[in-house]
């Protein structure tokens, strides 16, 4: 026998187990099938009968109000799904405020990592609340000082301690958030 005959017999061989399998097969799927349509008939005239059945309301008003049902329910899943877009003001993470340049990031709602530059060499501010503990200063301040440019104050900020200059530029910052002055500069 050549290899052609036996590769073609070998073809007929594997497509008739499989045609017979099938057959086998066939008659029980539908029978599954048959079972589960009727259950699926069964079930659809049983809510037929019961919403057409006497209630304090008609049937197809139970309906309408399932249905509203789920569109609420649809729309409070996909309401926690959204993601809420962030305020514009979150873009808002640097301005000049008391003569030096100020950068702070968002987290959550609340300004975090607030610190000063200074405008000339982008130097990191040390501050110097001394006036603050001295029981004697007639005004208390706080100095930030530029350690790159010869020790020279950049900003000064009046009232307190280092604490109270922070919270003094979170404060302006607020105010121009609420003024929509941040979006000018």
């Amino acid at each position: 026998m050549s290899e052609n005959s036996f590769t073609s017999i070998r073809n007929a061989t594997i497509a008739s187990l499989i045609a017979g399998i099938l057959l086998l097969i066939v008659p029980s799927v539908r029978e599954y099938l048959t079972s589960f349509f009727s259950w699926v008939w069964s079930g659809l005239t049983w809510c037929w009968s019961n919403l057409m059945a006497t209630y304090a309301l008609p049937g197809w008003l139970w309906i309408f109000i399932f249905l509203l049902a789920m569109i609420g329910a649809l729309n409070i899943l996909f309401s926690f799904k959204r993601k809420a877009a962030k305020p514009r003001h979150y873009l808002y993470v640097e301005d000049n405020m008391y003569g030096a340049i100020w950068r702070w990031q968002w987290v959550s709602t609340r300004i975090s990592n607030l610190w000063c530059y200074c405008p000339k060499c982008e130097g990191t501010l040390v501050y110097d609340d001394s006036s603050c503990r001295d029981y004697f200063a007639s005004v208390k301040k706080t100095h930030f000082i530029c350690e790159n440019c010869g020790h020279s104050i950049i900003a000064s900020i009046n009232g307190g301690n280092k604490d109270y200059a922070i919270g003094a530029v979170e404060r302006e910052i607020d105010r121009r958030i609420r003024t929509n002055e941040y979006i000018k500069n």
